[in-house]
């Protein structure tokens, strides 16, 4: 638990930073410049999750395909959410990202993704 703490700290701060960003820097509008931030993320956080917090071996097509499954949730909830909260502050609907998508993802990385 405390190795998918840090990988999904570390996950969760490149979101942040792509995402606010993209919004403040580039000037994209909230919900796209939630979705690239998840999307450029995802890369990192299959590579950390598999090496670091699951220590499986050689990927399978299985956990590859899987771990697609597991993201366009994460990305799902990363698009509803700011949908939902579009009253609020941009910062409102990324904070809120970073808190209810690891949660999910944890289930999904453990008993979806890199099961034994």
């Amino acid at each position: 638990m405390l190795r998918f703490t840090g990988v999904g700290a570390a996950n969760s701060a490149l979101y942040f930073v792509f995402a606010a960003t993209l919004n403040g820097l580039i000037g994209l509008a909230t919900i796209p410049a939630s979705a690239i931030a998840y999307a450029l993320a995802a890369a990192f956080a299959y590579l950390s999750h598999k090496h670091l917090t699951f220590r499986n071996g050689a990927a399978s097509p299985f956990e590859v395909s899987r771990f697609v499954a597991a993201t366009a949730m994460g990305l799902a909830l990363a698009l509803l959410i700011p949908t939902l909260l579009y009253r609020y502050p941009p910062v409102v609907s990324f904070l809120t990202v970073l808190i209810v998508v690891p949660l999910c993802s944890f289930v999904m990385m453990k008993f979806f993704v890199f099961r034994a």
